[in-house]
Formats: structure tokens, sequence, C-alpha cells
């Protein structure tokens, strides 16, 4: 059975996935997308672009959200602590 932390890990990648091909739809100003060739050559191009503009966003989000999120678990870890 899949832990709690694990579900979490893998919903924060796909959430990364989701915003970076997004993201490589926006970027594709002069339609290098849409002159390929196939169009697997298209989905693997835009998968590629995707998983890089994935971790960008996944080392972004850490930065910005870790030091939120850790505040939010150590006032609740210390709340439980009070009683």
């Amino acid at each position: 059975m899949l832990e709690f932390a694990t579900i979490l890990s893998y919903g924060y990648f796909i959430l990364c996935l989701a915003l970076g091909w997004g993201a490589a739809a926006m970027l594709d100003f002069d339609g290098i997308l849409k002159r390929s060739t196939s169009r697997s050559g298209r989905f693997l191009l835009r998968l590629g672009v995707a998983l890089v503009l994935a971790e960008g966003f996944r080392l972004f989000l850490s930065f910005v959200l870790g030091p939120i999120l850790d505040s939010l678990v150590n006032q609740s870890i210390n709340g439980f602590k009070a009683f």
C-alpha cells in the first residue's frame, strides 16, 4: 500500500509536469512543434520540453512553498505538544 507522503510526491510531480506541458505549448511562438514532420516527433519534442520545464517548476515551487509548509507543519506539531 502506498503511503500518504508517496502519494503527495507523485501528485506534486504530476502538477509540475502539467505546468511544464502547458508552458511548452505557450512557448511555441514560431510553431516549431507544428512544423515537425511526424505526430510522434511533435509529441516527443513537447514531452522533452515539458520535462525540463517541470523540473524548473519543481525547484521554484520547492523554494517558494517549502518554507511555508515547514512553518505550517511546525506550528501544528508545536500545538499538539502543548496538549
